[in-house]
């Protein structure tokens, strides 16, 4: 479903009434207390612009918004708010801006929203299939691993890695845990298609659910996006030495940034990811850069 559905009207029938073109390419559209909502493509952005909508975004407006987002039950989304985030069904994903109230040094909620970040997931078909011809010609290992900055393409780019290799025949489980690779929708239906053997343990921490991924679904191939840090990378561990193949995601720019983790530095010494694979937003969203390939250790 379209993500301008949970919006609220006129918003909903603004961003509907879009020209095609821009329908078709925006990545996201950003709403901002006393500013105009301005929408985002790869290489422009743009006002939104429609006579229903008021030229500057109120306070109220705004939490009207995320109440339509939320399904008016906050409290029931409270988790994924303190993590500065709300997922809509189909993988689309509401940064949110506010003040953190604070309870013995952790976040438990978020207060005086001044902006939202509706971010769009589209699914592509093609990429996953034409770099699968690529990396295999530089080795015959099948864990990899797709590098950039936030916002060029990683999602999107595992989601059909995962389609194409599912499609082959390889069991594949996709811990997502923030409901953004399948794009759950309720009711067991998912917004993406993520091939024929693929299952989804929607929501599960990634420690948790490798765990369970393999201690009872049997998978040959693990997929998880936006690994953190050393238990992230403990849990990715596990699952090769029970060898299984690992598909994820980290957000860096270089090899050397993740050198410069330690973390990061003795998981790619030990090869725990046979190919690293770099993305660059141009031409377009989720192009490869360049493929680094661990040296084989002697």
């Amino acid at each position: 479903m379209e993500p301008w559905h949970y919006l609220p009207e006129p918003w909903r029938q603004a961003l509907r009434e879009l020209p095609r073109d821009l329908s078709a390419t925006v990545e996201e559209v950003r709403f901002r207390v006393g500013r105009q909502v301005f929408l985002y493509g790869a290489d422009w952005i743009r006002p939104l612009s429609h006579a229903l909508i008021p030229d500057r975004v109120s306070f109220g407006e705004l939490d009207r918004i995320l109440g339509a987002l939320v399904e008016h039950s906050l409290y029931a989304r409270m988790e994924e708010l303190r993590q500065g985030y709300i997922t809509l069904p189909g993988g689309h994903r509401v940064g949110v801006v506010g003040r953190a109230v604070l309870k013995e040094g952790r976040i438990e909620t978020m207060r005086e929203i001044s902006g939202l970040n509706l971010r769009i997931g589209r699914p592509i078909e093609g990429p996953g299939q034409q770099l699968t011809e690529r990396v295999q010609d530089l080795t015959a290992g099948g864990s990899w691993l797709l590098v950039s900055p936030p916002r060029a393409g990683k999602t999107t780019l595992l989601r059909d890695l995962v389609r194409y290799r599912s499609n082959q025949g390889k069991r594949v489980v996709v811990v997502d845990e923030r409901s953004e690779i399948a794009g759950f929708g309720g009711a067991g239906v998912f917004g993406h298609d993520l091939g024929y053997h693929t299952d989804v343990l929607d929501g599960w921490p990634k420690v948790e659910g490798v765990e369970v991924a393999l201690r009872t679904l049997g998978p040959e191939i693990i997929a998880i996006d936006e690994l953190g840090g050393r238990t992230d990378l403990d849990a990715v561990l596990r699952a090769r030495y029970a060898g299984v193949e690992v598909l994820a995601t980290v957000h860096a720019r270089t090899i050397s940034d993740l050198f410069q983790r330690p973390p990061w530095r003795r998981a790619l010494r030990q090869r725990v990811f046979d190919a690293v694979i770099f993305l660059t937003v141009l031409p377009m969203v989720g192009t490869v850069d360049h493929v680094w390939v661990p040296p084989s250790i002697r």
